[in-house]
C-alpha cells in the first residue's frame, strides 16, 4: 500500500523529473529532492562522469568559456606560458 495520497503535496525528483512520493515514516521528507534509485544512480555515474556527461547528461564542451559546437574554424586562441 503506498504511504501516500493523491491530495498530498506533489514534488518532483530533480534528476529524473518524476513525482516524489510522500514517505511519512522517514523524518527527512520536507528537505527531500531525489528518489533513492535516482541519487545512487547519480553516485555510480560519478566515477566515469567524464566519459558519459555528454551523451546522458546532455553536458557541451567548452573551451576558454566557448562552446565547441559554436567555435568557428578562424576562431584562434592565444596560449601565453609564464
Amino acid at each position: 500500500m503506498p504511504s501516500g495520497t493523491r491530495e498530498d503535496e506533489e514534488r518532483i525528483c530533480k534528476i529524473c523529473n518524476n513525482k516524489l512520493r510522500p514517505l511519512y515514516k522517514n523524518d527527512d521528507w520536507e528537505g527531500r529532492k531525489y528518489h533513492v534509485a535516482c541519487f545512487k544512480g547519480i553516485l555510480k555515474d560519478i566515477m566515469n562522469y567524464h566519459k558519459i556527461c555528454y551523451k546522458k547528461y546532455n553536458h557541451k564542451k567548452k573551451v576558454h568559456d566557448v562552446f565547441v559546437e559554436d567555435m568557428k574554424p578562424d576562431h584562434k586562441f592565444l596560449i601565453t606560458w609564464d
